[in-house]
This record gives C-alpha cells, structure tokens and sequence, in this order.
C-alpha cells in the first residue's frame, strides 16, 4: 500500500492504458465520464499486437516517471483494460510515482485468459503477447508477481468469454466487484465509469 492516505481530487490525473487489439477509442466514453470529476484525462496509446508486454511496460513506466517528475502535485491514477492492466502492473514494478494514487483495473487477466491459451499455438508467433496471456501454469502472467504500492480496485464483467471471473483476481486487491456487461461492452456502461470514480475518490467500490 501507499505510504501515506490517498486523498482524491479535482487535480489529479487518470490515466488510461487499452488492451490487446485495441485502440484509445474504446476508452473514450469512460474518458468522457471521468472527465467531469478529474483535473486531466490521459488515454494512452500503443501497438498492442506487435511486441511483448514487457516492451510497452517499459514505455508506460517511462511515461509515469515523465508525468512524476513534472507534475503540480496532484495524484497520478491508473485505469487499464485487460491487458492494459497488466502494462501497468509492469510499469509500477519499473517505476513507482511518488504522485501515485489508485488503480483500477477492468477486466484484467491476471491469472491469464483461456481465450489467448486457445489462440496461442495460431497466432502466438505473429502477436506475443498473446501467448504471454494464457491461463497455463507458468506463463508470462501467471508467474508475475503481486504488484505492490497502490491500492488496487478490479471490476470483471459478468459475461466475460475471454477472462473468467476468478481469473481477474490478484488476491491483494483492495476490493473487487462483478459488472454486467462483456470483455469489452462492460467499458461502455455508466455504471462502470460511476464504479471507477468510486473506487479513486473512496478506494472502494460502491454497494449501494
């Protein structure tokens, strides 16, 4: 956990990190949501397919130490989907803001995905970061090592094919919550956004 209290507020930052095979646009009505109630919205992209994760979690890390080390003081948190989440998990191994505040993770296959294990041995060689991604004992994810420093809330979708549910867990989250909605579609809904909000602001998600 972070060293002192997270205090969210109107100055801070979020920045958003997509997944495997996508593009900024598909976080841009959760931008525009959060928009509303944080000082800046950073969507952050990159060429998914292409290179190992590893790669881009070095990039991001480089973008956190960027953002770090010219900020006005106010908190830097996190929102990745799917794979995005994984990024910045390596990032903050790489890098930890001083400036950091909460992470949200939507989706994520921290344990890995049976949807990248069945693809793995097609498409595996052009896109390596799908065979990084697979459920196996002993793949890239599954032997990561629990991220430690922020607190972390993760929202899995209920109708998820490509990540079960208990597969999005890490064990060290400080909350978790189940939200209708499909891998992807479940970024769209405005519950979701409302439920990211709450866990940056509260570090917790909303029962109500």
């Amino acid at each position: 956990m972070v060293s002192q209290p997270v205090v969210a507020r109107n100055g801070d930052t979020v920045v958003m990190v997509h997944g495997l095979a996508a593009r900024p646009i598909v976080l841009f009505p959760l931008a525009r949501t959060l928009k509303s109630s944080f000082g800046q919205i950073i969507n952050w992209g990159y060429p998914s397919l292409w290179s190992r994760i590893e790669t881009h979690g070095k990039r991001f890390a480089e973008l956190l130490q960027q953002m770090d080390e010219a900020g006005d003081g106010g908190r830097i948190h996190l929102v990745g989907h799917s794979m995005g989440g994984i990024i910045a998990r390596l990032a903050l191994a790489d890098y930890l803001p001083r400036r950091l505040g909460r992470f949200v993770m939507i989706a994520p296959p921290n344990r890995g995905s049976r949807y990248a294990r069945h693809l793995a041995p097609h498409l595996g060689r052009l896109s390596p970061p799908i065979a990084q991604l697979t459920d196996e004992h002993g793949s890239f994810v599954c032997s990561l090592p629990p991220p430690s420093g922020p607190e972390i809330g993760i929202i899995a979708a209920k109708s998820d094919f490509m990540v079960s549910l208990q597969n999005t867990r890490l064990g060290c989250e400080a909350d978790h919550i189940v939200l209708p909605g499909l891998h992807s579609s479940v970024l769209w809904r405005r519950e979701t956004a409302e439920q990211v909000r709450h866990f940056i602001e509260h570090g917790c998600f909303s029962r109500q």
